[in-house]
């Protein structure tokens, strides 16, 4: 990654909102300007420099991986010591927070530690430039979905009537591993039966019966980016009611994918899959967004629902997952990182969506 030219590119960014200096405490963000992948620092964006502050346990490492434009300053008795004292030598009376990162004991503090200073709020400037991806992480991206691919074909193999929903947890965060990941995006989902009703299933040690959907919603972090899929496969037989909610539901998917390009809103793409499956019948059971932005986090911007009207560019790499889940019977979900092209859109995830039957 190319984190000199991301620092310059912020710079230039925060230079037109009149935002110096700018204070970045989420540890993700600064991961993505600088690689930094510790659990502490801050990074501060001065309008003659940048700076990054942590404390004596990555003052080695903060040398050795921080880009030659960042100075590291070890950190005095505490941050708030640190910055009262960067802001003093610069003889600057106000600072700029990122908003969404600050907490509200952070935020006290700030202003019992560094009176006179005036604090503003600085909006997520990082965030809103992270939706677009350059063509490194477009590139590890697309590996870390071919390694998810992979481990739902290996998870084809092992998924059978007395397997529990914990077994093939473990055996998917084992697969990631064993394959270069740094693990699970997120806690895995394995939802069977009647719990695959509920989108965001807690996943335990039932087992596995015949004649039951089995939701598996997993995704890994290869070198710090993230994947995101959702497959819904059935154990020996398939209900008829349940056979015409996932064809609904796949051929929602499917419009909502076809649609992806440049230019067309984020609530304009959830309302093709929504509008699909309420024209059929069951638009009070697909109550979640459509989908969500994909990169360092596994949710990010930009956020693909209802009430959103961000405009798609190129470089976008969102989820499409539209579902339909019937209280206490059965859930089917269909997911896909899809990416946003100059000519359209690339689907990243390529494991079939065609009925599969164990």
């Amino acid at each position: 990654m190319n984190y000199r030219t991301r620092i310059k590119k912020i710079q230039k960014h925060l230079s037109e909102k009149k935002q110096f200096p700018y204070l970045v405490a989420s540890l993700i963000n600064i991961k993505y300007c600088t690689g930094f992948e510790g659990s502490y620092g801050y990074l501060i964006f001065f309008e003659d420099e940048t700076v990054f502050i942590s404390d004596s346990r990555y003052e080695e490492y903060a040398l050795m991986i921080l880009p030659d434009i960042v100075r590291f300053v070890l950190q005095q008795k505490d941050f708030f010591t640190s910055l009262k004292s960067l802001l003093k030598e610069k003889k600057i009376k106000k600072i700029f927070l990122e908003e969404h990162s600050i907490t509200l004991s952070q935020y006290k503090m700030l202003k019992n530690e560094c009176k006179g200073i005036a604090f503003n709020y600085g909006g997520d400037v990082i965030n809103e430039l992270r939706i677009i991806k350059d063509d490194d992480e477009i590139e590890t991206i697309k590996k870390a979905a071919q390694i998810t691919d992979a481990c739902f074909n290996h998870l084809l193999k092992i998924i059978k009537p007395g397997v529990t929903e914990w077994d093939i947890a473990i055996e998917i965060e084992y697969f990631y591993k064993k394959h270069g990941c740094q693990g699970t995006s997120f806690d895995t989902i394995v939802a069977s039966g009647a719990g695959s009703s509920m989108p965001h299933y807690k996943t335990g040690i039932k087992k596995i019966k015949a004649g039951e959907p089995v939701l598996i919603d997993m995704g890994c972090i290869f070198k710090g980016y993230c994947s995101d899929i959702t497959r819904t496969v059935f154990i020996k037989n398939i209900p008829d009611s349940v056979n015409t909610i996932y064809s609904i539901v796949k051929e929602a998917q499917k419009r909502a994918v076809d649609a992806v390009k440049a230019g067309l809103t984020t609530n304009k793409l959830d309302s093709i899959a929504r509008d699909f499956i309420a024209a059929n019948g069951y638009g009070d059971l697909f109550g979640h967004s459509l989908g969500h932005g994909v990169g360092l986090d596994v949710h990010e911007l930009p956020a693909v629902k209802q009430n959103g009207a961000m405009v798609l560019k190129k470089g976008m790499v969102i989820t499409i997952e539209p579902g339909i889940y019937i209280p206490k019977k059965a859930g089917v979900r269909i997911e896909d990182m899809v990416l946003v092209t100059s000519s359209g859109h690339e689907v990243l995830t390529k494991s079939t969506k065609e009925l599969i039957i164990l």
